[in-house]
Parts: structure tokens; C-alpha cells; sequence
């Protein structure tokens, strides 16, 4: 399936792609009168019940189906009538490696240093293997105190198929960026309070901690999408295609099938929990409350699902006070006026392509 808007093809200059398991997202971004503007975006959805997925299982690993992805990408953008070519990709969360930790007082070219020496202990992969890229977590001088560092690592492997991609699609790869990177430069605005962002996806549930506007962790989860779906396809005895759509059209209205609230349920009470959980370990280890929650994602629009995250976190005397909330990744995006009703519907979707989208004009 296909869905595509095409407004206004004046200097659009910026180009964020999400790849995901069951489907691809595409924003085009420009820079006018000191405004992001949204110029077009396209998207692509696999058949639930398709053979095919763009990921596919090697050693336990997701690994982007090069052929099936660059093909799709090239036709959203002829289809849409995208012409910017610089692009910035997103990875998920299961093809990098998120660690944190802290370094003594030391100067900045000797943290340098230190941080690449002190990841050997983390990453369990050779060093030779991957490009690291980290992140200090404050804006202090690094002489004084302990510097807490964000590492993120992939894969040089990984690297390579991204760059097939978009050379495949006559793009240029100017940078591949965690997931969680771009989900934050969308859904979180300046002074925010500590957050925990959910983005539930169809392969995995990424939860991850920003404090102060740094990414402190992110977690991979794998019950999602596909589970809620599962859930339901067992449930009901039939098909997963048909439990796709039973999911989407119903949600957790009872009033519509309370088989299909039913089967969701469980599943949902489990990323909860997980959730949860999360949030606690990081309050214990950081001293900080969590203040507010910011869901995205597919499994965030199905009916019913805000109120049902509410509940469970209300019900709970530790979470009293937690901001439940859909996150709201066209807070600081202008966009033609005709788009104002689709709005609604794409933001918890291209959440993670907005962001990659606005790289380019950040400061």
C-alpha cells in the first residue's frame, strides 16, 4: 500500500527514511523564514499476510532486505515527487549498541581517548568491526568531576548495507542515527522534564530514559506490534491478516469486539510492566523522577490504548502524577494547511522520519 502527499517542491533540501520491519516512511524537509517546513512525505506498507517483510532473520539478527528496501524507497520517492538526494537514515535499536558510563576528570582530548578504551569492555563484538560514535551527557568542563558518556556503536557490516541502499536509490548517505536519536529531536521540546519515550513498533518496543535532553538509555523490547496482532490472530482462530485489521479497526473498544479487547489486554499490560520497570531501575540509579511518558509508534494509535496506559500508571501509587501522553512530533514543523487533517493520524507513525528529517537544521 502506498500513501503519498506531494505540496510544494520548492528548495526542499532535507531527507529523513525510516526502515522498519513492515514498512518504510519518507519525510522532505526545507528551511523557510527561520521555519522547519514539511515539503512532502511518502510511505510504504507491507501486506501483513506477505511472505516478505524488509528485515529478514541471519544468526539471530534483523538485517535490511537491500533489494526489497531500495526498490520501495526509489518508488516512494518518484511516486511522491521527493527531490532532495541528501538523506539521513534511521537504524533501530537492534542493529546498534547503547551503553553508558562514566570516565574521571580528564581533558577533553584525553576523554577522547578514554572512551573507545573503556568500550572494549561493553561491546561484544571486535573492535575493528564497528564505528563508535559518544556523546558527553553534559555541558561541563570535563576537568571537574566524573563525565558521563553515551556510546553508541554499529557495525561496520551494518554501514555497508545502508550505503548500498541509498546509492541503489541515487541518494547520498550523510548519516545514520539510532532510532531513539531522531524520536528525541521530534518529541522532545526545550526544558522538558525528565522522559521516558515509548515507540512501539511492529518488531520491538524501544524505551528510552532523556534527561536534561540526553539520551541516558534505550531499551529494545520485543513484545510489540506483531504480538498485539498474534494475540488476537490466536484468539479468534483466524489469520494474522485478518487480526491486522481487526486490531487497527477495533483497538481496545469493546463496544466494537470485546474478543479483540480481550486478546489485547494482556499484551499490552505486559509492555506496562516493562515499562514500568524501566523507569524505576533509572530512578533508583539516577535519583530523579520520571515526569512524563511520551508514547509513538503504531501500537500508540490504536483505540483506546492512551487511556489504557493511563489506568495502569494511575493504578499505581508510584506512578501517581506520571504525564501519560501522545507524543507530538510536529511541534516545531509548519506544514501546509491542507495537511492539518492528516496531521493527527501520521504523527505517532513518522515520529522517528520527522526527526531524522530535521537533522540537517539543527543547531
Amino acid at each position: 500500500m502506498f500513501s503519498f502527499i506531494n505540496i510544494n517542491k520548492k528548495n526542499p533540501n532535507s531527507l529523513g527514511i525510516d526502515i522498519g520491519t513492515k514498512s518504510i516512511r519518507v519525510t522532505e524537509f526545507s528551511r523557510r523564514n527561520e521555519k522547519n517546513y514539511l515539503e512532502n512525505y511518502g510511505e510504504m506498507n507491507l501486506d501483513i499476510a506477505g511472505a516478505k517483510t524488509f528485515r529478514w532473520f541471519d544468526q539471530n539478527t534483523l538485517n535490511p532486505d537491500i533489494k526489497n528496501i531500495s526498490a520501495a524507497i526509489s518508488v516512494i520517492l518518484e511516486e511522491a515527487g521527493i527531490i532532495a538526494e541528501k538523506a539521513v537514515f534511521s537504524l533501530p535499536d537492534f542493529s546498534t549498541f547503547f551503553i553508558t558510563f562514566e570516565l574521571p576528570p580528564m581533558n577533553r582530548k584525553d576523554l577522547d581517548s578514554a572512551v573507545e578504551f573503556e568500550a572494549r569492555k561493553y561491546i561484544p563484538i571486535p573492535m575493528n568491526e564497528i564505528v563508535i560514535d559518544s556523546e558527553l551527557m553534559s555541558d561541563k568542563d570535563t576537568t571537574k568531576g566524573n563525565n558521563s558518556v553515551l556510546v553508541m556503536a554499529i557495525p561496520k557490516i551494518v554501514i555497508g548495507q545502508y550505503q548500498t541502499i541509498a546509492e541503489s536509490c541515487g541518494l547520498e548517505l550523510t548519516a545514520l542515527e539510532a532510532e531513539v536519536i531522531g524520536l528525541k529531536r521530534a518529541l522532545m521540546k526545550p526544558g522538558d522534564p525528565v522522559s521516558c519515550l515509548v515507540e512501539i513498533g511492529y518488531q520491538s518496543t524501544n524505551i528510552s530514559m532523556v534527561d536534561n535532553g540526553y539520551v541516558k538509555s534505550s531499551i529494545s523490547y520485543d513484545v510489540a506490534g506483531k504480538d498485539l496482532t498474534f494475540a488476537i490472530s490466536e484468539a479468534l482462530g483466524i489469520d494474522v491478516s485478518q487480526a491486522e485489521d481487526l486490531k487497527r479497526e477495533n483497538g481496545l473498544d469493546s463496544n466494537k469486539n470485546p474478543e479483540v479487547a480481550d486478546a489485547l489486554v494482556p499484551v499490552l499490560a505486559i509492555i506496562c510492566d516493562k515499562i514500568k520497570k524501566i523507569i524505576k531501575e533509572f530512578e533508583a540509579k539516577e535519583g530523579k523522577r520520571v515526569e512524563k511518558v511520551l508514547l509513538s509508534g503504531g501500537g500508540s494509535r490504536l483505540g483506546g490504548v492512551l487511556n489504557f496506559f493511563r489506568v495502569i500508571f494511575g493504578e499505581d501509587e508510584y506512578f501517581q502524577g506520571t504525564q501519560i501522553l501522545i507524543g507530538d512530533a510536529f511541534y516545531k514543523t509548519a506544514y501546509h494547511p491542507k495537511l492539518e487533517a492528516n496531521i493527527r493520524d501520521i504523527n505517532a507513525y513518522f515520529s522517528i522520519a520527522i526527526g531524522e528529517g530535521l537533522r540537517r537544521f539543527e543547531k
